[in-house]
């Protein structure tokens, strides 16, 4: 995982453009930096005033040796605290040191100047900074000095050593922070991912262990009610058989988290309820019907249109609907309840709706209060809709699924 990681970011650098390398912005430098910096370059423009004032102003474009003095200073007071204005100070120490033959000091802070922009400013400024320099060199040294083109044999190499260590240093650090910030992005995509798989773990736990265990609370509430021999017999068998479709769906979602883990023991494979692909929608929603009328809700069914056209990847939702509602039923309704199931398959989606009578009172089991909220989840993610509420005395719980431009679940 570490060496993939380390892939991506190398590729990501062999492939950085000119246009990326220029849009590096300033660097930062500490604040205790910048005051001796700045402590440094004032002290010695202070002491190049008085020389200039102490001797008075002689030899060949005395006030242009001021000006310089007052360009360095700004210069490095804009490294030191504001670099994005480094590059028109740098280019103002240029025009203040052409008329002089010997520039003394300023040339030599002209350069440490640059070695310092290398880093502190942008690449864009860099870029004007040296450009400048190379071609004020190449006047300098043919119009104005007299080391004559041969200086520049020391000049051009001196400014390119004393900027490579800032880039470098700049790069290094730029390369840094991108990797703090993809690791940081992929760290929040893991736990985005994560809580997704949290949502979905509890919304398939919430729709597997809810059902079954209300339909057996039920069941075992009607067994224990009853002084019939065969009613106690018939509850038991129903909650036997719930029992064991409700392990069947535990190890089904067991199996889905463990996907990619190979069994311990090939007799540990063991078989587990069909998949979504081979559910039976017409068998679940007259099983759904026998449950709730075995409860004592009677229920009628209707339906229309072909069943077996709805596609395999809507199914599962619409058996989670069917079991959420016929758990609902269970406990929120009293005995006797009227209760309507209506499947309808249309050219391009499914309506399902199911709806009971309302009957007051309080609920006859706890509330969880996430059942509906899990499944509205499932229908958004599939492109439909789920609406749940009381109209003309009956709760009802309506869901539309489209069968096209849908995101699958399994």
């Amino acid at each position: 995982m570490e060496r993939s990681t380390e892939k991506r970011r190398n590729r990501g650098w062999r492939h950085l453009s000119i246009a990326k390398v220029l849009t590096l912005g300033t660097s930062p430098i500490p604040s205790w930096v910048a005051f001796v910096m700045a402590l440094f370059v004032t002290i010695s423009a202070f002491d190049d005033v008085r020389l200039f004032i102490m001797t008075g102003p002689t030899g060949d474009h005395p006030w242009w040796v001021l000006a310089g003095t007052i360009a360095y200073l700004g210069l490095w007071m804009a490294l030191a605290f504001l670099p994005k204005l480094a590059p028109y100070g740098f280019v103002l120490l240029l025009v203040t040191m052409y008329p002089q033959e010997a520039p003394g000091g300023a040339i030599l802070l002209a350069f440490g100047a640059l070695a310092v922009a290398a880093y502190r400013v942008s690449v864009r400024g860099l870029v004007v900074i040296v450009g400048a320099f190379l071609v004020w060199q190449m006047a300098w040294t043919t119009g104005i000095s007299a080391l004559g083109p041969a200086g520049l044999w020391g000049l051009f190499p001196a400014t390119l050593m004393l900027v490579t260590p800032g880039l470098a240093v700049k790069f290094q650090r730029e390369r840094s922070l991108q990797t703090a910030r993809a690791q940081m992005a992929a760290e929040e995509v893991a736990a985005k991912a994560a809580l997704n798989q949290r949502t979905e773990l509890a919304r398939e736990l919430h729709d597997v262990v809810t059902h079954g265990l209300t339909m057996i609370a039920v069941q075992a509430n009607l067994g224990t009610l009853s002084k019939e021999e065969g009613e106690q017999h018939r509850a038991l068998s129903e909650i036997g058989q719930m029992a064991r479709n409700s392990l069947d769906d535990l190890r089904r979602l067991l199996q889905t988290i463990r996907a990619d883990d190979p069994p311990v023991l090939p007799s540990m494979e063991a078989e587990v309820a069909p998949s979504s692909a081979t559910i039976d929608l017409g068998q679940s929603v007259a099983d759904a019907q026998k449950r709730l009328s075995g409860l004592g809700f009677p229920t009628v069914v209707t339906t229309s249109g072909d069943l077996d056209r709805t596609p395999n990847g809507l199914r599962s939702t619409v058996l989670r609907i069917l079991q959420e509602s016929s758990t609902n039923v269970a406990k929120h309704s009293g005995a006797g309840t009227d209760c309507e199931i209506s499947v309808n398959v249309h050219e391009d989606s499914l309506e399902l709706s199911i709806r009971n009578r309302v009957t007051s009172g309080r609920p006859r089991l706890p509330v969880s209060g996430t059942g509906l909220v899990g499944l509205r989840e499932r229908t958004s993610r599939l492109g439909g809709t789920l609406e749940a509420g009381q109209q003309r005395g009956y709760w009802t719980v309506r869901a539309v699924l489209p069968f096209k431009r849908r995101e699958t679940l399994h």
